[in-house]
């Protein structure tokens, strides 16, 4: 759909399918981490709004580091934070946006509240952001590099995620391909290597930020 924006702009808002991680499970998942990984592509946002459940945010922000490693302008939206009210849990939004390194704006779209700012806010010029919450293994770090390089990628967590899941890269030429493949064998660089380890580094950091920005959790188990 379309929306114009307080800038006179009319933007074109693409829904895509929910997910909870980068690494797909299925086909819906692995549309959206094509569209997410394909940088050089016309269909590549210009900027991502993450809709996360305030009430329960631990379950979304997973992904929400991922966009932010693979270097995607991106806003955090805070939905249904009168259901988070009425569990008793509130945020420091401005502690939360600093840590993030992006836009926070606390929404309710079935009353339409914080939509403006919200439009508000994509209607300016968003910077990528420059914080990296995910650190390269020590033993990705010579692979990445080669495929930075080779393919003209963006940023560290772009070409890992390419030699992470090659099943998703079919925007790729068949030479390109053939170099991610063999750039893979060449340092033993099998699909999902990393995953488990990576998502266990993302909840450590998950879960100290919540423990710094949420202000009360009354009957949050």
């Amino acid at each position: 759909g379309y929306c114009l924006l307080p800038n006179d702009t009319k933007a074109e808002i693409v829904d895509l399918p929910g997910i909870y991680s980068i690494y797909p499970r299925s086909l819906d998942e692995r549309i959206v981490s094509e569209i997410l990984l394909n940088h050089h592509a016309p269909s590549c946002p210009d900027k991502i709004i993450v809709i996360a459940d305030a009430s329960n945010l631990k379950r979304n922000l997973l992904l929400l580091t991922q966009i932010i490693d693979i270097g995607l302008p991106t806003v955090l939206a805070l939905n249904m934070m009168d259901m988070a009210a009425k569990a008793g849990i509130s945020y420091d939004l401005a502690t939360l946006s600093k840590k993030l390194g992006i836009p926070v704006v606390p929404i309710n779209a079935r009353q339409g509240v914080g939509l403006e700012s919200l439009k508000k806010l994509i209607s300016q010029p968003l910077p990528p952001p420059t914080q990296r919450i995910f650190s390269i293994w020590k033993e990705a770090e010579a692979p990445v590099r080669l495929l930075r390089e080779a393919l003209n990628l963006d940023n560290d967590y772009e070409a890992y995620q390419f030699l992470e899941q090659p099943q998703t890269l079919t925007f790729l030429s068949a030479e390109q391909q053939h170099m991610v493949e063999e750039i893979r064998t060449r340092f033993s660089f099998f699909p999902g290597k990393f995953q488990g380890a990576e998502t266990i580094q993302r909840y450590s950091f998950i879960q100290d930020l919540l423990n710094e920005v949420t202000v009360t959790a009354a009957g949050l188990s």
